[in-house]
């Protein structure tokens, strides 16, 4: 008799997509990325799952969750109260702490191995976040991600344009596109490589991740040995699931 294979299933509404990931033998076997947009599309796709193992995350507005949450009922909705591996309590405002680094600091902690770990998270905002070695999430910060700065500088002077396509990052821009897109995208690397250094220096051990949707535009860049996985968010969704089921 061949024994069927449990799958579960994490939800992952961010602010510009909404991901579904499918785990079997603690396997990432499957993700499927919708647009905020496709409402229509995401509720048809979540009918289809039948499964009591399943985690709803989202840092979408709350009319969004309260439609997701109308026509979906996950096993587990994802909070600061939720149990988790790790422990928040050394964070001031958990009630306020977005489920999504609560997800990446599990994730960071679970693949260190028992060293402390930083995540870094480059997507629409640009996220870090530090759990010690022994499990305790300390924080990090918050800063405007790519599309968000190169937006603010559009949206708040008169004459520079909104730049798109960013594939290109010379150092010394000979245009105006490129001299905004070597301050965005130079200038946050050196940002990163600056906090890197700075935690290394406080914690040598320091085993660091890069993920979300611009990881890609940093990964070579950086100076230090990093693991880049732009799937950690849900692995670390997954984690949270498997504890508590």
């Amino acid at each position: 008799m061949v024994q069927q294979t449990t799958s579960f299933y994490v939800l992952d509404a961010g602010n510009t997509r909404v991901k579904i990931a499918e785990f079997q033998s603690d396997a990432l076997v499957n993700v499927h990325v919708f647009e905020v947009s496709q409402k229509e599309e995401l509720l048809a796709y979540l009918s289809k799952i039948k499964s009591d193992n399943s985690l709803f995350s989202g840092v979408v507005s709350s009319d969004y969750l309260t439609h997701l949450a109308e026509n979906w009922t996950p096993t587990l909705v994802l909070s600061s109260s939720t149990s988790l591996p790790i422990s928040l309590e050394k964070y001031l405002t958990k009630e306020t702490l977005g489920v999504d680094r609560i997800a990446n600091a599990v994730a960071g902690h679970h693949y260190a191995n028992g060293k402390p770990a930083l995540i870094i998270d480059a997507g629409t905002c640009l996220k870090f976040d530090f759990v010690d070695a022994d499990g305790n999430y300390l924080g990090g910060s918050i800063a405007p991600g790519v599309r968000l700065r190169f937006k603010a500088m559009n949206d708040y002077t008169a004459n520079l344009p909104l730049i798109d396509d960013y594939s290109s990052t010379p150092l010394i821009g000979d245009a105006t596109k490129t001299s905004l897109t070597s301050g965005v995208i130079n200038g946050m690397t050196a940002e990163i490589n600056g906090f890197i250094e700075q935690y290394r220096q406080q914690f040598p051990q320091l085993t660091i991740f890069l993920t979300g949707g611009d990881a890609i535009l940093f990964d070579k860049a950086l100076k230090s040995s990093i693991f880049v996985d732009r799937n950690f968010t849900l692995k670390g969704l997954f984690l949270i699931l498997k504890h508590n089921v």
